[in-house]
């Protein structure tokens, strides 16, 4: 009696087992009836909803993140036109990121990866000065909402409207970096003066002219090295959206420690506010 008691405890036991491995394999790949529910999903939420398109499935996979299925979409013929499907367990289509096509967030996508690509000639040479673990190069474009949202206080002035983007269009992105680009630099050394950050403004001015490689402003920071152990400590040099125009010898210390003093000033302000 004894003993068909422990079979039957043992029995549990590996089903319960077999049972949580099956729910964490679940939970961590999904499982192929769900897989082919998605699938058909998408299918049939494609002819609905975007008929007489070019549409393709790039790929279908399982999120382990959000629980769920996602299909990338893509067009044969609109490089731009690319959004995402959520489907849950039992197939069922919750939304789509098809609205991010039209309001122009994919073709700013396109655009910024674009000029990254330009400032990354620089920034990723061995033969530039001043390599940093940060040091790369973005557009600054933002949709008509954030411009318009008086909560949102750190958008440039110079910044682009993403909603004035047209789809799959081919722009001059040198022409847009001299718009909007934006570029962001760390420099690390042991002697933190204003000479110096100067002196590495012009520098990386004459790199990206020397290139053609425009830009609109730059956010910029000389920091000690970061010691083997513990926080950095130390005086550092910083300031943001400095203008390109401002990059110039004469006087240039000057506007850095201005900038710099505040942008200081700024943290401060924020710090008071949070206590």
């Amino acid at each position: 009696m004894k003993k068909k008691v422990l079979k039957i405890i043992a029995l549990v036991i590996a089903i319960a087992l077999i049972v949580g491995v099956c729910w964490f394999a679940n939970a961590l790949n999904g499982n192929p009836l769900s897989k082919m529910l998605a699938e058909k999903a998408v299918v049939a939420y494609l002819a609905e909803n975007y008929a007489h398109t070019d549409y393709y499935v790039e790929k279908l996979a399982y999120s382990f993140k959000f629980g769920n299925y996602y299909a990338h979409i893509r067009s044969e013929a609109s490089m731009d036109t690319q959004f995402t499907l959520y489907i849950d367990m039992i197939g069922n289509v919750h939304f789509d990121t098809f609205d991010d096509v039209l309001r122009g967030a994919i073709t700013a996508r396109r655009l910024e990866q674009e000029y990254r690509d330009l400032t990354d000639q620089i920034f990723d040479n061995p033969s530039f000065p001043y390599p940093s673990d940060i040091g790369y190069g973005t557009l600054e474009i933002y949709p008509q909402e954030a411009l318009d949202d008086p909560q949102v206080n750190d958008i440039p002035d110079y910044a682009l409207v993403q909603q004035d983007l047209v789809l799959d269009q081919i722009y001059d992105i040198r022409e847009l970096g001299r718009q909007a680009g934006h570029l962001i630099i760390y420099v690390e050394s042991d002697t933190i003066s204003f000479e110096l950050a100067a002196k590495i403004l012009l520098d990386i001015r004459e790199e990206f002219d020397n290139a053609n490689i425009p830009f609109r402003a730059i956010d910029f920071s000389l920091q000690p090295p970061l010691p083997d152990e513990g926080p950095r400590t130390g005086f550092e040099i910083h300031f943001k959206n400095f203008p390109y125009e401002d990059i110039y010898e004469e006087g240039l210390e000057y506007r850095i420690k201005t900038a710099h003093d505040a942008l200081e000033a700024y943290y401060a302000e924020q710090d008071g506010k949070n206590q």
